[in-house]
């Protein structure tokens, strides 16, 4: 019995033992396994987190790359700035500064003169000097551009010297400059400042080893009074500047109110002017040239009138300076000579043999390309014989260019025609040009005759002045001769011709066709004096 229980509790302690184990062993493979989870997602971990540190490592050697990339390109960006920069300095510089003397220029100026009157006070006064040289052409024309240049620069440096804090320097365009001054307080002290400025062109500019005469025409305005815009100010210290122009160059002149209404006339003039050259309104009158020696008409000057339709007969002190400035003369003194040569061929067709005709030429006319080829084209047309014609130029003109008026005289002369250098005395007054100018006939001035009645000195001076030229071959002629007393006087030293109102006016054709009738009635009348027959040829 006890063995069966003895038996019984072993099996039951097998069964049991067996049911431990396999707990345990269940226990056992549970553990195991949840062990080798834990251990594969340790595995798993571990290699994402290596994974992760590698693409992290990646990533840091990515931005590091990016780094540097953003680095050279911020780099080349500043660099890039700066070249924009400094591209955006020049631009603003070739934009406001004059290339050739470092100047600020025409935008600069207006912008400045823009900011300083939006900025003005009611007590504050500014100035504008608007300075011109004067003929500056004439330098380029002789010497060439890169001489003008080298002028303009030296005229610079001058004008600087003479200027103070308030003043702002600029180049306006050419061979314009333009100097405004702030806080001036008075006109006369300013006037002296324009003094300098004309002094340090009194004396010589050097270039290509000779020695030039500059001269500056100057126009003043001050603002407020002239002008409370930068556009208004401009244009009356401009319209100023060629007042002094007019008045002879080489001066300065004061903005006023006249001004304006003086260049309106002037616009207006113009515009006449070309109805005139359209509508035919030009006459063509004539003033006799006698003979002193032989106290006979041997010619006649050819002056033209202008015949306008409200304002009467205008002579060329009327009109002739706007005509040359708009070039209106070259067409005008084209048709004078064409009506000249016309009535000189009908005067010669008449009988009139031994009369010349002479014209005037302008400034514009003899500097115009096609001159020879006008006056040949004239000579053709008309059928004159081209020793009967006498071209006349002033001596300012022949002065201006003495290389061009030797050639151009040298041309015309060439094709049998003959010059004449009027209003002598009135310029340099110098005979040593003379004898390089092949001219053939000398015009003392009328100035020289007012009062060589009344002065020796002007008497000496008439008998020199023939002498010298007919030493040269010259033929003289007196211009204005208006009294007996004077006509004598010339005789005395012989001089070979005069032209005024003692003779004759300028008169239109027809009077002086009867003037050439009535002179040839007497050759036919011994006892009839000249004077009688030009007082009968007036009446």
């Amino acid at each position: 019995m006890k063995i069966n229980i003895f038996a019984l509790m072993l099996y039951q302690f097998d069964n049991k033992s067996g049911l431990l184990l396999t707990f345990i062993a269940i226990a056992l493979v549970i553990t195991i396994v949840f062990m080798l989870i834990n251990m594969r997602r340790r595995i798993v971990a571990e290699a994402d987190a290596f994974e992760a540190k590698r693409q992290l490592e990646d990533n840091y050697v990515k931005l590091e790359e990016a780094y540097e990339k953003v680095k050279h390109t911020q780099k080349e960006l500043a660099q890039k700035y700066e070249e924009l920069k400094r591209s955006e300095e020049r631009n603003k510089k070739l934009a406001f500064t004059d290339y050739l003397t470092d100047l600020p220029n025409r935008v600069a100026f207006s912008e400045k003169l823009d900011h300083i009157l939006a900025t003005i006070r009611p007590s504050e006064n500014i100035a504008i000097m608007y300075i011109d040289l004067d003929n500056f052409k004439n330098i380029n024309d002789v010497l060439g551009h890169s001489y003008g240049d080298e002028l303009l620069i030296d005229v610079t440096d001058r004008i600087r010297q003479v200027l103070d804090e308030n003043d702002f320097f600029s180049r306006f365009g050419g061979d314009e400059f333009i100097i405004l001054t702030q806080n001036f307080v008075d006109e006369g002290e300013y006037e002296q400042k324009i003094k300098k400025i004309q002094k340090v062109f009194s004396y010589p500019f050097v270039l290509s080893t000779r020695e030039f005469f500059v001269t500056t025409s100057i126009g003043v305005a001050f603002a407020p009074k002239d002008g409370k815009t930068t556009q208004m100010l401009i244009k009356n210290v401009d319209a100023a500047m060629y007042v002094a122009k007019g008045m002879g160059k080489s001066t300065y002149c004061f903005y006023d109110e006249k001004i304006n209404n003086s260049l309106m006339d002037k616009i207006e003039l113009q515009s006449e002017l070309r109805t005139a050259i359209e509508n035919n309104e030009f006459d063509v009158y004539y003033q006799a040239q006698i003979d002193l020696e032989k106290d006979r008409i041997v010619g006649f000057e050819a002056l033209v009138r202008w015949n306008h339709p409200t304002k009467g007969l205008i002579t060329p002190a009327g009109f002739v300076q706007v005509a040359e400035e708009t070039g209106l003369i070259v067409p005008i003194g084209q048709w004078v000579l064409l009506e000249a040569c016309k009535q000189l061929k009908q005067w010669e067709e008449a009988g009139f043999t031994e009369i010349n005709i002479a014209v005037n030429l302008s400034a514009r006319q003899f500097k115009d390309a096609d001159i020879v080829e006008t006056v040949c084209e004239v000579i053709k047309e008309t059928k004159i014989d081209p020793n009967k014609l006498e071209l006349e130029i002033t001596e300012s003109i022949a002065l201006e260019n003495m290389s061009y008026s030797i050639a151009m005289i040298q041309k015309l002369k060439s094709i049998g025609v003959k010059f004449s250098l009027d209003d002598f005395g009135t310029g340099y007054s110098s005979m040593n040009y003379l004898k390089h100018l092949p001219v053939n006939n000398l015009k003392i001035d009328k100035s020289f005759l007012d009062t060589v009645m009344e002065d020796q000195n002007d008497q000496k001076i008439v008998s020199t002045i023939i002498t010298l030229a007919q030493t040269l071959d010259l033929v003289v002629i007196a211009e204005g001769v208006e009294s007996n007393e004077q006509a004598v006087f010339l005789k005395n030293v012989h001089c070979d011709k005069a032209q005024g109102y003692l003779y004759s006016k300028p008169i239109p054709q027809k009077d002086a066709g009867f003037l050439l009738e009535k002179l040839r009635e007497r050759r036919n009348h011994a006892n009839l004096t000249l004077e009688q027959a030009l007082r009968e040829a007036e009446a």
